[in-house]
């Protein structure tokens, strides 16, 4: 038997240096693929796919399907159709849909329609891309078609900020919507991959595979028990809810810290700082001991130098990888109930809680002990770099095409 033809569609893509999560696990996902399959990546072709298409990672056959150069009248027009239509819809009612540009160029691609008719496998990755599942069933009935939900955006939505009258009939209506598209979503799908058992839940039957992501290669020392008093922040700042977060560790978690140990160091690391964070941070008053360290190379030297990790995390749904990857590092953790969410385990954080003085107050002890914390971390490392070890990972998408 030959190597499986397999089509990953995704409208994000994974390259070496990508800044957030998702695209690491896409990275991982698109080597595996590549090595071991006869493989076709389609994505849409936005400025930023187009910048990172030739980088290291991304699958040597990738097709950039919308906004091409080069078309006529009518194409361009429809270009500018799409363009309208997503910020109208998209952005006021419907966030999950999918990318108008990118149907419309799969319309135009032969090359593409090609590579779904003969595929013996279509991976979607997002909920942008399985919403897609009934046209590619149309495209090919015969071709196995898996959907990984990297979150449950229906959650996500009905976490957002609903303070008025006006926000909440908002985002109750787009949680609403979501979760109808899910269900259809998850009958159209042969099968479902989901990061955890919590989000397996959510979305109900039939059962689904848990994919645990690959987020350690098993080379983690352990770690050391901190030198100085420093909490590390690790997130992709772009993203809304990591942005507040940070603001908000700013404005209540971070001074009860420093009531207590003025000596604390609070680094901000990971790129696509927003102006008001930008701005929040140089205004705070000499001897605060926050640092905004942007995009950093050496990650690992971040949690080397750690003391504790914090994830502040609010909003969003979905395992969050940042609290994992601080798991495989051996890094004592401090996390919200969102930040601790689909991770399944015991005894895992040095601190667990929504309220800012219990979450200070746990930094404060793990900072004023870190022996004792670095104790229950080492404990937790092992079980960590096995659950979310690429070994695993591998052995599960591997079965994904054959089943």
């Amino acid at each position: 038997m030959g190597r499986p033809r397999v089509v990953l569609i995704s409208m994000y893509v994974g390259h070496e240096g990508v800044p957030h999560a998702g695209g690491r696990y896409l990275l991982e996902l698109q080597r595996l693929l590549d090595a071991e399959t006869d493989l076709t990546m389609l994505t849409v072709g936005n400025r930023l796919n187009r910048e990172v298409v030739t980088k290291p990672g991304v699958p040597r056959r990738t097709l950039l399907l919308g906004h091409e150069t080069g078309l006529g009248l009518v194409g361009r027009g429809l270009n500018r159709l799409a363009v309208l239509v997503e910020g109208a819809w998209r952005h006021r009612r419907d966030p999950g849909m999918p990318f108008v540009a990118f149907v419309l160029g799969l319309a135009r691609s032969r090359e593409a329609r090609r590579a779904l008719r003969e595929a013996d496998v279509i991976d979607l990755q997002y909920s942008e891309s399985i919403r897609l599942v009934r046209l590619l069933r149309r495209l090919n009935p015969r071709a196995r078609i898996t959907g990984t939900f990297h979150d449950v955006m229906s959650q996500s939505f009905s976490r957002e900020p609903q303070d008025t009258p006006e926000e909440r009939a908002y985002w109750q209506g787009v949680a609403q919507r979501s979760r109808r598209h899910e269900a259809a979503m998850v009958r159209a799908l042969d099968e479902v991959l989901v990061f955890s058992e919590k989000d397996a839940e959510l979305l109900g039957s039939p059962p689904h595979t848990v994919v645990h992501p690959p987020l350690s290669d098993g080379s983690e020392p352990r770690h050391a028990t901190a030198a100085r008093p420093v909490v590390v922040v690790v997130s992709y700042l772009a993203r809304d809810e990591n942005d507040k977060a940070a603001l908000w560790t700013l404005d209540h978690v971070w001074p009860q810290v420093l009531e207590q140990r003025p000596d604390a160091e609070l680094r901000l690391v990971g790129g696509g700082a927003t102006e008001r964070l930008r701005a929040r941070v140089a205004a705070l008053p000499a001897g605060s001991g926050v640092v905004l360290t942007g995009f950093v190379d050496d990650l690992d030297a971040e949690y080397d130098a750690a003391a504790v990790s914090l994830v502040p995390v609010l909003q969003g749904a979905g395992v969050k990888f940042k609290t994992v990857e601080a798991l495989c590092h051996g890094v004592p953790v401090v996390t919200t109930t969102v930040g601790a969410e689909g991770i399944d385990g015991d005894d895992l954080y040095a601190g667990l809680g929504d309220d800012p003085t219990h979450l200070a107050d746990a930094l404060v002890e793990a900072l004023r002990d870190p022996s004792a914390a670095q104790s229950r971390s080492d404990r937790v490392q092992g079980w960590a770099k096995q659950t979310y070890g690429r070994a695993r990972f591998e052995e599960t998408i591997r079965g994904t095409w054959v089943r």
